[in-house]
């Protein structure tokens, strides 16, 4: 570990959707996917038979950087609140990946990063004396903290992370998956969805490891299946995922079945899930538990549950209409950031009294632009830019920080375990 004068160098992992997108294979580069005004959804389609590629070939689709309308408040505040010294900054890097891919193939990327941030933070003159023992901090938003768990499930024993810190992660999922999936709709990868998302969404891996799986995510019917992780599921109540899979399959003269591919999709999500819940934060962090801050919202309305419906037309998934129950009873988990459902957000590897939680609430009279976003955005996406979330992640990254902090507990928590002294809201 370095010497408690040092900082050390700071890794920001976006959400899904969160970086920029180009095909290199054009001259020069296009844009296929940017914060606002480029979705090219065909483009960003994966190929049946190597989901690793696009569909449309010849391509080469790269990530170039993440959204600086949902990232750049929170990087420059972590780069101004944490260096020691005016004349020694504590370096911020954001972490850019093809949010499209597997999370294991991305939290690869992300070890390989680490090593570079390393090797390039201990080029500074204030970090060549922690050269030997120098590692980085992780600030993870949404998908981003999944991303997270898996490199510390696999890499953890290499010591190469200090500290985490979590922002509204669906560590157990989110109806909103089931949702773009089914129907194209939802708010897990964008505040204003199409369509037209849903063809790209079922071709996605990294969507379908989104998936619920806590407890009441998918209505029990008796005697008809409901593991969404389960091709059978989706065979009896959203046939149309499987329809559209044959066609693209046929479209591109791919040469897998539709069942196998879509069988592919939900065991690698499956087997990702199960990865990540078991990783053991006493030997991946140097401060176990009390290593990793993860944040969650709560009191907006959110879609916590999916209904299964039939008639004489069929069978398909039903979404109820979003709930909020935790503003009138603070033990109900019947809340969520708008995205994420609370239940959602509960990571296996930490107790419900871990979880730090921010609603609108906490936000100060002179943070009219973070309630103004979290209106026009939703919290889930607005999280990262509110004043409060930073400096939580910033007073847990730099315990010296004096900037002031508070927080809720969790629904039905009553003694929280924070992994620092926050005070109770």
């Amino acid at each position: 570990m370095p010497k408690p004068q040092f900082q050390p160098p700071v890794i920001v992992v976006p959400g899904i959707t969160g970086t920029g997108l180009q095909d290199y294979y054009p001259i020069p580069p296009e844009e296929v996917w940017s914060a606002v005004l480029k979705k090219n959804y065909e483009r960003i389609s994966m190929h049946p038979d190597n989901p690793r590629y696009e569909a449309l070939e010849p391509a080469r689709v790269q990530p170039y950087g993440i959204f600086g309308i949902i990232y750049e408040d929170l990087v420059e505040a972590l780069r101004h609140d944490l260096m020691i010294r005016r004349t020694e900054p504590t370096p911020v890097y954001p972490f850019s990946y093809d949010w499209r891919q597997d999370c294991t193939q991305s939290a690869d990327l992300l070890a390989g990063f680490i090593e570079e941030v390393i090797e390039r933070t201990v080029l500074l003159p204030h970090y060549r004396e922690a050269k030997k023992a120098l590692c980085v901090d992780l600030v993870a938003h949404s998908m981003g903290g999944l991303i997270v768990a898996d490199y510390l499930t696999r890499y953890g024993k290499d010591q190469k992370v200090r500290r985490v810190v979590s922002i509204a992660s669906p560590f157990e999922g989110s109806v909103d998956a089931i949702e773009k999936v089914s129907t194209g709709m939802g708010t897990l990868t964008g505040s204003y969805p199409r369509d037209r998302e849903r063809e790209a969404s079922r071709t996605i891996p990294a969507i379908y490891q989104l998936l619920p799986s806590y407890d009441g995510a998918v209505a029990d019917e008796p005697g008809q299946p409901n593991d969404i992780f389960d091709v059978q599921t989706w065979r009896v109540w959203q046939r149309s995922v499987l329809m559209t899979l044959r066609e693209y399959v046929r479209l591109h003269k791919a040469e897998i079945d539709p069942e196998t591919l879509l069988g592919q999709y939900l065991d690698t999500a499956w087997k990702h899930r199960q990865r990540i819940r078991k990783l053991d934060l006493a030997r991946a962090l140097p401060d176990g538990v009390k290593g990793w801050m993860a944040i969650a919202g709560l009191g907006e309305l959110t879609q916590i549950k999916v209904e299964t419906k039939r008639d004489v037309g069929g069978r398909w998934f039903s979404f109820p209409p979003p709930v909020e129950e935790w503003k009138n009873d603070h033990a109900s988990m019947n809340t969520g950031d708008g995205t994420v459902p609370f239940a959602g957000a509960i990571p296996r590897f930490l107790k419900i009294e871990n979880l730090v939680c921010v609603s609108r609430a906490e936000f100060g009279i002179f943070e009219l632009g973070d309630r103004a976003l979290a209106l026009g955005a939703g919290l889930h996406a607005a999280l990262p830019t509110v004043n409060l979330v930073q400096r939580l992640t910033i007073k847990f990254l730099r315990r010296e920080y004096s900037g002031d902090i508070e927080a809720r507990t969790a629904p039905g928590v009553t003694t929280p375990e924070w992994p620092m002294d926050i005070p109770v809201k």
